[in-house]
């Protein structure tokens, strides 16, 4: 693609280091846009209340990936469902002014506003609730809502939509307008309304709502609530095909429904909100694999002081972006806010971890909450739903299965095992990302990679807590989430080359968590499963010095080697002639400086898995290692192409097979 005009989102435009993204379209197709700013002029210009509305732009575009992981984010089925057909890297960029106003400039000018106009903590949660922007400031304010399950309370949905018309409509009614001008000034203000809010779905889900039930009040249509609910869903799918697959249109369905449905039974407050934690359980851990115990008693506290103080006086402050004189509520406002934080996070439970179920056991369990609420038809069989409910929920998290992941951590390495029944776990290197030194105005925001990859992973498969966790060697590639992971995630057991430890003890001093074992060739961890340690003696934490690993589960030899070189590999077949192996970890990536020929000949693998990041800037796995591979007939399977690769067996019927996520053609 070439010197193509493309029309920019304005409202869309984030800016993170040197890293510019932003949607456009060209010749009527949406695009995600990523840029690299060749200076920090570039960098300001783009970050003015004026940016470009249209550029001529030169890349090459990609297609998004499907989930690179078991469970794992789809970014292909996600941008699709918003209407993003490709990404479009850009190589150039010659942006233009033009002098046409539109809504979406309007939105992108006021959240320069409110930035401007306020503090960052204020600002963000202005941002959040009165147009639905959520800045990168945003999820550090978070820790407390998220534990307590309250997230909801930020997405744009029933109660603002409810706040905005519902506002206007006491205006319009007011001024003595007749209901179908009413309704007619209420459809071209939703128009309006959409777009300035970020135009998710549930703020289409909740426009459509109040819309058709005006509707019906307007025309004396006479629909129960439940056939209202099946209008919006029609017309929300007629409009947007593909809308079932976004998260964020399946919570507000389903969390409408249920609210629907407890609006027909007479319940008190407490009691509503109990069952409403309870049938959310299944989109829950559907959406999140986890599920917070305190969610719908926290909701029912807090929904009030939203709905009455919080929302008002965000919108109060947001007019105060054009009026003088509020600065004392100002000061008073934020002052609540992070005490509200600040006690969210006191009073916050861990989320119960359960794990992702299967679509026919969502169905199942979703099923059987409904029924259960409906106590008098059913009381014969009330403690067997709840029976079969809590094993569904169990099959989950205790899966009768066992399973090896070499999770696609990017260039890096991450290894899970999970025993049938989660009798066992392990994790073998944590992956990570290498450091480059960059001028201050480059450097983007440093995320841990593993909230990404590995940590949702483990939550999607029920994993609660890891047993023992193995550091192979100190690089960054295959610890640097380490710290991360520990802090997220209960461990066990640690396990250091003898020699490697002294670089973690800074690291590892302040963590309060597991029992340090420092282990060399012949120790051995594990209970259940027995993972034997080939290599080394004493580590100093270079790439030969890597922990070799070595396992058998349902007859296949596995070998993990770390960043091994070809000097490792022959000291250790030299010390183990007799290895032979069914999957080898491939090491250092597919370098040429590991895998040696009679190394792949002695062991002799059935398969090569190559841990390696996509488009990698050390041109991992080499052509060289790559032909050592095929011209042995070993099958390559490779994290960049085939996403996550992993190894499933069950213990009742002994049959076990090596999966991977992606079908990469040759």
């Amino acid at each position: 693609m070439a010197n193509e005009r493309i029309n920019i989102q304005v409202d869309t435009i984030k800016i993170d280091g040197n890293l510019l993204k932003f949607y456009g379209q060209i010749d009527g197709k949406t695009y995600l846009i990523y840029y690299t700013l060749a200076t920090e002029k570039e960098k300001l210009s783009w970050s003015s209340q004026k940016p470009p509305d249209y550029a001529l732009i030169s890349g090459k575009t990609e297609n998004f990936s499907a989930a690179r992981n078991l469970n794992g984010f789809d970014e292909q089925k996600y941008y699709q469902s918003i209407g993003i057909s490709q990404a479009l890297q850009a190589d150039s960029l010659s942006p233009t002014h033009s002098k046409k106003g539109s809504l979406s400039r309007m939105r992108h000018r006021l959240i320069g506003r409110i930035t401007q106009r306020y503090s960052d903590h204020l600002a963000s949660y202005i941002k959040a609730l009165v147009i639905g922007y959520k800045d990168s400031q945003f999820n550090e304010y978070m820790d407390g809502y998220k534990a307590n399950g309250l997230l909801h309370l930020f997405t744009l949905s029933g109660l603002h939509i409810q706040f905005y018309l519902g506002g206007l409509h006491v205006l319009l009614k007011r001024l003595r307008l007749i209901r179908e001008s009413r309704l007619a000034i209420l459809c071209v203000v939703s128009l309006i309304v959409i777009p300035l809010t970020g135009g998710s779905y549930s703020t289409i889900r909740a426009v459509f709502s109040f819309l058709i039930t005006f509707s019906c009040l307007t025309f004396d249509i006479v629909l129960s609530k439940l056939d209202q609910w099946s209008v919006m869903l029609f017309l929300l799918v007629s409009c947007f095909p593909l809308a079932l697959w976004s998260v964020s249109a399946q919570l507000s369905l389903f969390f409408s429904m249920i609210l629907l449905y407890l609006a027909d039974l007479e319940l008190k407050q407490w009691q509503h909100a109990i069952m409403f934690t309870f049938l959310a359980i299944p989109i829950l851990i559907y959406s999140f694999s986890e599920w917070s115990i305190l969610g719908g008693v926290m909701t029912l506290l807090l929904f009030p002081l939203f709905e009455w103080v919080i929302l008002p006086s965000c919108l109060l402050l947001f007019v105060g972006c054009f009026l003088p004189g509020i600065h004392a509520l100002e000061q008073l406002f934020d002052g609540v806010l992070r005490f509200l934080e600040g006690f969210l996070v006191k009073l916050s439970l861990p989320n119960l971890i359960i794990g992702k179920p299967s679509m026919l056991v969502f169905l199942c369990l979703s099923i059987i909450l409904f029924i259960l609420l409906d106590r008098l038809k059913y009381q014969q069989t009330f403690h067997f739903l709840i029976m079969v409910a809590v094993i569904l929920l169990f099959s989950i998290s205790y899966s009768y299965r066992g399973m090896i992941a070499f999770i696609d951590v990017g260039q890096g390495d991450c290894l899970f095992i999970r025993l049938p029944f989660n009798q066992e776990t392990f994790l073998i290197d944590t992956g990570g990302r290498l450091n480059f030194k960059q001028a201050p105005w480059k450097r983007r925001q440093s995320k841990a990679l593993s909230d990404y990859n590995v940590l949702p992973f483990l939550r999607s498969v029920g994993c609660q807590k890891i047993d023992h966790l193995i550091v192979t060697h100190n690089d960054e590639d295959h610890m640097g989430e380490l710290e991360n992971i520990l802090s997220k995630i209960r461990v066990g057991n640690l396990y250091l080359a003898a020699g490697s430890q002294m670089e973690l003890r800074k690291l590892l001093e302040p963590l309060n968590g597991p029992t340090i074992h420092l282990v060399k060739q012949g120790d051995q961890i594990g209970q259940k499963l027995k993972l034997k340690i080939l290599s080394p003696q004493k580590s100093t934490g270079e790439n030969n010095d890597s922990l070799v690993t070595y396992f058998e589960v349902n007859q296949q030899r596995f070998l993990i080697t770390g960043d091994l070189e070809i000097t490792g590999e022959e000291n250790l077949i030299n010390h183990y002639p007799n290895l032979k192996v069914d999957i080898l970890k491939v090491g250092h990536h597919g370098s040429n400086t590991s895998t040696g020929e009679q190394f792949l000949k002695t062991i002799d693998p059935k398969y090569a898995v190559i841990s390696v990041g996509r488009n990698n800037r050390y041109g991992h796995p080499t052509a060289e290692t790559l032909d050592k591979l095929t011209s042995q007939q070993i099958q390559i399977l490779r994290t960049d192409q085939n996403g996550m690769i992993y190894y499933q067996w069950s213990p009742i019927t002994k049959r076990g097979k090596l999966k991977f996520l992606i079908d990469f053609p040759k």
